[in-house]
């Protein structure tokens, strides 16, 4: 049975990254991590990514970077998503501070 709730709370943030889909690295895309915790990040994108797609995001500072999981994919008003990403393993504190 599932519970209710976030297992972590996020830390909202906006930080400029990178995603790129695992199978095809032209199709990345300049987007923006809205808040994020060890295990997880929420993007705004411009582009409808498929649930369980397999992603790299990273900061375009450098400092940031994780394999990800699409978990949803949702529409926000004018042509942008919303898209929750799981973390394939999850990000020590100290690496998540780092980006801000």
């Amino acid at each position: 049975m599932r519970s209710e709730g976030r297992i972590e709370k996020r830390v909202a943030v906006k930080i400029p990254a990178r995603l790129v889909p695992g199978e095809n690295g032209l199709l990345a895309e300049t987007t923006t991590i809205v808040n994020v915790s060890a295990r997880g990040a929420r993007v705004v994108t411009s582009r409808r990514w498929r649930l369980g797609e397999q992603l790299d995001l990273a900061s375009l500072s450098g400092e940031f970077r994780r394999q990800a999981r699409v978990v949803y994919c949702h529409p926000l008003a004018g042509g942008q998503f919303c898209v929750g990403l799981e973390f394939g393993r999850s990000a020590s504190w100290v690496s998540v501070a780092m980006i801000w």
